[in-house]
């Protein structure tokens, strides 16, 4: 049987759970005249000094559970707070005040057959979300979510697989609300993940006071979180990461860029330039005729792995062809990042004793080593570290 488990946080929100059950019991009615299906009512408490207010009377159908977090945790953490607790077969997230159709489970279901999800038609606040098929179609276009845009206005446009839903999402909580959505939405285009799109016009968006544009540099906070994740996760490259944070810098209005954006900012000003240091030396190492290999020759480290499939990653990997270095493999999460003729595994796996594991993605290099330092006893280094002293000449030890 189909089971529908529909989360919903609250925070400060009793007052909007009895249209929620009574939009639930329409939908209930509904969908149960062409097949059985079950709707299962998530309300996580995001704001637990106030308790969770609910008339059994309200509802005849639909199961509800109601769970509360021990201090205010946040949108992404009560989302996945929301499914450990459900039971559902299809995942559907619902903002406190949005409006959906009666016909919207009826609907959604059926236009979801063989896809992993189905994005629907709305309205945000009285204006249709997507008034062309080219702006529906860009939905599904990883490619626009690379370049820092987000097409679905809201998680209630979707219906989803419980299985589809990532575990990089459910593990890697962002703690700025805002972009939790396109997290899930940008991970689940990058795992090859089959979402459709439908024009019927069954959810409403609501413009509150939590979530009205105001609360912009919030939200650029989150995006600039959330691309960090995806950039140490290995879905994302230094220039798609770097793209996205420009764009929506340029994009928030000059008053609101207050000094904690500068901050931040001007941390990826210096992450972007210490990338084009570390690139400019690798070219004067060339120039010089002083090649990497002498490192390891150096260190006796004559048999390696390459952590991260990148363009130091690949860099170095060409490099060392030329050389006695033996590399086995590249270690990356994506395993969508592979190179011809070499194989790529992911952390945690099984592979050939080496004398060392080279870390590429250098800006990310203690959180990296210390994750590799679970599953290997090797000597782990960084790139830059290696570039910094590949023309020095080392003391044996």
């Amino acid at each position: 049987m189909k089971k529908i488990s529909v989360i919903v946080p609250i925070y400060r929100g009793n007052h909007y759970i009895p249209n929620l059950i009574r939009m639930l019991e329409k939908n209930w009615r509904y969908v149960n005249i062409e097949e059985s299906v079950e709707i299962e009512l998530v309300l996580v408490n995001d704001f637990p000094t106030e308790e969770l207010k609910v008339d059994e009377r309200w509802r005849k159908n639909i199961s509800l559970i109601g769970i509360s977090n021990k201090y205010n945790r946040g949108i992404h953490f009560s989302r996945v707070q929301g499914v450990l607790h459900s039971s559902g077969n299809h995942i559907l997230f619902l903002d406190q005040d949005d409006l959906i159709s009666n016909i919207y489970i009826k609907e959604q279901l059926n236009a979801l057959s063989s896809y992993d999800a189905i994005i629907c038609n709305g309205k945000n606040s009285n204006e249709l979300i997507y008034r062309n098929k080219t702006e529906l179609y860009r939905t599904i276009d990883l490619n626009e979510y690379k370049r820092g845009y987000n097409w679905i206005v809201s998680p209630g446009q979707v219906l989803i697989k419980r299985e589809a839903i990532p575990f990089e999402w459910m593990e890697n909580i962002l703690n700025e609300n805002g972009a939790d959505d396109y997290f899930l939405w940008t991970l689940m285009f990058c795992k090859k993940c089959k979402i459709g799109i439908h024009d019927k016009i069954l959810y409403w968006h609501l413009i509150s006071d939590i979530n009205t544009s105001n609360d912009l540099e919030g939200m650029t906070k989150s995006i600039f979180e959330m691309v960090d994740k995806m950039r140490y996760l290995g879905y994302l490259t230094y220039e798609e990461e770097t793209e996205i944070k420009k764009r929506r810098i340029n994009a928030l209005p000059s008053k609101n860029e207050s000094i904690s954006l500068k901050e931040i900012t001007m941390k990826d000003y210096e992450k972007e330039r210490d990338y084009k240091r570390m690139l400019e030396r690798w070219m004067v190492l060339r120039d010089r005729k002083i090649f990497i290999a002498k490192y390891f020759n150096k260190r006796f480290l004559r048999k390696i792995a390459i952590y991260g499939v990148g363009i130091f990653g690949r860099h170095l990997y060409y490099e060392l062809q030329e050389s006695n270095i033996q590399i086995t493999c590249f270690i990356d999460r994506n395993q969508e990042m592979k190179l011809e003729g070499i194989e790529t595994v992911a952390p945690g796996e099984k592979i050939e004793i080496v004398d060392a594991i080279v870390v590429t993605p250098f800006m990310e290099y203690t959180q990296i080593r210390e994750m590799l330092k679970e599953f290997y006893e090797c000597e782990i280094i960084s790139i830059k570290s290696i570039l910094q002293n590949a023309d020095c000449e080392l003391q044996e030890e």
